[in-house]
């Protein structure tokens, strides 16, 4: 009987409790707790073969370049085309390309799992972090500060809605020898915890340029670690 509960505990359960472990890390997301900015990136583009070297300058209007938000978004988007191969054009000097972007933030509601304690394993019964069972020092589910034998149980889990904020850049790039035909379109979507757009955005700009032009019709997920402010 044991031997059979064992091969339970490491076949389906083992698991489960793993794809729940998943989930807790979408909770810590939203809760404010991660260190990683994860992002979905859809990208469109026609780029020419012989866009190396030539000049391109930002297409803004007068409300956009008396933006200081703006300037510094440009900036970030300035340093991501750079290694693309493209070169800024320099004031009253024509450019091939055009690069447009526009951003924003807006609340949404996420609908995710988290754990929920029942009486019997919960916190405070028998099974808990304080019993004995099977676990040891899991930090729920059949499990506690006593000596157990397998990985602890999974918890039981509830489904809850949550407020979180979409962060969202889009990249449009416009060929004046192709007649300003749009050449390249990309779109990064982020949602997590908070609104702080500036936080966010030097990640969003990473996803665009990172595989740049990337190939019609991608839609990829990446993850950025959180770089320490100093």
């Amino acid at each position: 009987m044991w031997i059979s509960k064992c091969n339970f505990l490491f076949g389906r359960d083992r698991l489960a409790w793993m794809a729940r472990t998943a989930k807790v890390a979408a909770v810590a997301l939203l809760a404010g707790c991660a260190t990683t900015v994860p992002a979905r990136v859809t990208t469109f583009q026609q780029w020419p073969a012989d866009a190396v070297g030539a000049a391109w300058t930002f297409d803004s209007q007068a409300a956009q370049r008396d933006s200081l938000e703006y300037r510094q978004y440009a900036d970030m988007i300035r340093s991501g085309i750079g290694p693309t191969g493209m070169v800024e054009a320099k004031p009253g000097q024509p450019a091939r390309f055009t690069v447009s972007f526009s951003y924003g933030v807006e609340p949404v509601q996420v609908r995710i799992e988290r754990p929920a304690y029942d009486p019997f394993y919960g916190p405070w019964g028998p099974w808990g972090p304080w019993g004995y069972g099977w676990g040891g020092f899991g930090y729920r589910g059949r499990g506690g500060l006593g000596f157990a034998w397998g990985p602890p149980y999974p918890p039981t889990w509830t489904s809850t809605t949550v407020d979180a904020s979409r962060a969202t850049l889009k990249v449009e790039i416009r060929d004046a020898k192709q007649n300003g035909q749009k050449v390249y379109e990309s779109t990064a979507v982020s949602t997590g915890s908070g609104d702080a757009l500036p936080e966010v955005m030097p990640y969003l700009v990473r996803a665009i340029f990172d595989r740049f032009p990337d190939t019609n019709g991608q839609v990829r997920e990446v993850s950025y670690e959180v770089e320490k402010r100093r």
